[in-house]
């Protein structure tokens, strides 16, 4: 029964979505100070787009995007301005499509994406990327596989309970915006998703720990995290938890939290010609650079 409401609903998004991204695309068209390479293959037999700042020269930071829509939905074309817009930031974007749930379980997404992530470090030569400025970030359920893909990194245990290796380069930050950082909570999210996206038995998977992100073992591997939410993001309260938690932990964070209600979930990634936008990501930007000169220094004893 849970399955089917969930393929219902899932359907009625997709339709919702592609209206939503159709009028996007015909009010809003990519800059032009930014060049697209679309569809790029990567990781399993997944494509990717990529962004670049057009005349831009020498070595640029590096962002990998990855979207949102509930591991149920989603594709790359729906980030492609914000990807843009953080081209024009100065960044090399890549952004990565990878498989859908029940179809996958996270456990296959977080390996699609392990490879393409893997190609990526292998592109950035070609592409004019920096290996030492490497970040990530996601929004709602991009936020997530930020968050585990990175923890993934520094936690043996954690590889070895998901079945999937850490990517290859080392990750310096990550962006989580409108994160969808719980999924077994009692909540409308937990009570129906976790057997779609973790298998039907993930009660009993040794991965089962690991599903709450507060877990010491992922907050230890984690690197700076800056996160941002506003009253109008239905998971506003995830976001601060999840705040709070990194707080509790010693990690380093950035929190930016909007009071207007007019400003929807995963906003800074759907609408980046927003002023609030461009501020939050402008904010994201600066940090992600703060982050790698502040460790150089560090490195050189400065």
């Amino acid at each position: 029964m849970f399955e089917g409401m969930i393929r219902r609903q899932t359907a009625k998004q997709e339709r919702q979505l592609e209206a939503w991204m159709t009028k996007r695309q015909r009010e809003h068209a990519l800059p032009g100070d930014v060049t697209m390479t679309p569809d790029v293959p990567c990781g399993q037999g997944q494509r990717m787009d990529v962004f670049r700042p057009k005349d831009a020269e020498g070595v640029l930071p590096v962002l990998v995007d990855l979207h949102g829509g509930g591991f149920l939905l989603g594709k790359k074309e729906v980030n492609r301005l914000f990807c843009a817009d953080m081209a024009k930031r100065g960044f090399l974007v890549f952004c990565p499509e990878y498989p859908l749930a029940p179809e996958a379980d996270l456990f296959a997404i977080l390996r699609s994406l392990t490879a393409s992530l893997d190609d990526i470090a292998k592109k950035l030569p070609e592409y004019g990327g920096d290996p030492e400025r490497f970040f990530l970030c996601g929004d709602s359920a991009g936020a997530w596989l930020c968050v585990y893909l990175a923890a993934l990194q520094g936690s043996p245990a954690l590889r070895e309970a998901a079945g999937v290796a850490g990517s290859r380069l080392p990750i310096r930050a990550i962006g989580l915006q409108s994160g969808m950082f719980y999924t077994t909570k009692r909540d409308k999210i937990g009570l129906f998703l976790p057997p779609s996206i973790y298998g039907k038995d993930w009660k009993s998977h040794p991965f089962r720990p690991y599903m709450d992100p507060e877990h010491p073992e992922i907050l230890r591997a984690l690197p700076p995290c800056f996160l941002t939410t506003s009253a109008g993001d239905f998971l506003r309260g995830y976001s601060r938890q999840f705040a709070a938690a990194l707080k509790r932990a010693g990690v380093d964070h950035a929190f930016q939290g909007f009071l207007a209600k007019s400003l929807p979930h995963a906003f800074a990634a759907m609408l980046p010609e927003r002023e609030e936008c461009r501020q939050v990501n402008d904010a994201m930007a600066a940090w992600f650079l703060q982050k790698v000169e502040k460790t150089a220094k560090n490195d050189n004893g400065e």
